[in-house]
């Protein structure tokens, strides 16, 4: 168990940046569909773009992100055996 709490991204190890990258990347996503969803009623927002595609392209954002992070953890935990 850790001692100590870091909370700049820059300070945070490889297994650090990973779990922050889940967990701030789910709440970037379940606000981002929040808000299409919010959105929908509103006749300036009725726009394929903004309904489906921004989405699509922010959570292939956020899951390659993740799949970064998770492989710099590995290569990282590798290399200090």
């Amino acid at each position: 168990m850790k001692k100590d709490i870091k909370i700049g991204y820059r300070e945070l190890d490889a297994k650090g940046k990973f779990i922050r990258t889940i967990w701030g990347g789910a709440l970037a996503l379940a606000f981002l569909y929040w808000v299409v969803a919010a959105a929908e009623a509103h006749r300036d927002f009725d726009n394929v773009f903004l309904r489906v595609w921004f989405p699509l392209i922010a959570t292939l954002l956020v899951i390659g992100d993740m799949v970064h992070s998770y492989r710099k953890w590995k290569k990282e935990e590798k290399s200090k055996q």
